[in-house]
């Protein structure tokens, strides 16, 4: 069963892993959620979220007892011997009977932004999802001027199926939102 996924990013030369989120991360995470620039970034519209917030959101993530791998990750980087917590990753509207999920990442802390983070928590989690949970497809959509994060979903195996026209609005103005997914080879 896997519970920390590890990885290698920016070339090399620093380390990650993929935790399993737990109720203590919260809080951390609706900093995130309630950072307008990380908030930004997001095809939801997120304002004001409390912790409350959270658990509803999380709660179906946890892994509970039995076989369930988890679905749901904290972002780390080792950061001077100490894994500092960065983002989340996790698959969620999962269809088990089609084998199908989609996908999302967020990299909340910005002093992390640009590193490679997004592109190898991509890597770890597509492999994970389509070998370890055994997902035929994964999706994932996209605000289309959040290019970083569509460049790391397509560095992942991810293609572009479609655009659904001025879907997000933003700062007063619609922008389009991208489909992608990755598709387990037969």
């Amino acid at each position: 069963m896997a519970s920390i996924i590890d990885f290698v990013f920016n070339r090399g030369e620093s380390k990650g892993r993929l935790r399993p989120i737990h109720r203590n991360d919260w809080a951390m995470v609706v900093g995130w959620w309630n950072d307008p620039e990380v908030r930004r970034l997001f095809d939801v519209h997120f304002v004001n979220q409390t912790f409350a917030d959270a658990e509803k959101w999380f709660s179906k993530a946890e892994t509970g007892e039995g076989e369930q791998l988890p679905r749901s990750f904290v972002i780390e980087v080792d950061s001077k011997g100490k894994w500092l917590p960065v983002g989340t990753a996790e698959f969620y509207s999962e269809r088990p009977s089609h084998k199908t999920v989609e996908f999302g990442f967020l990299i909340g802390d910005k002093n992390w932004w640009g590193k490679g983070i997004g592109t190898e928590t991509a890597k770890r989690m597509t492999k994970y999802g389509l070998e370890e949970l055994g997902f035929h497809r994964i999706g994932a959509v996209s605000a289309a001027y959040n290019v970083r994060s569509m460049n790391a979903l397509q560095k992942a195996g991810f293609q572009i199926e479609g655009i659904r026209k001025s879907y997000v609005l933003r700062d007063g103005q619609y922008h389009d939102q991208t489909l992608m997914s990755v598709v387990r080879e037969s």
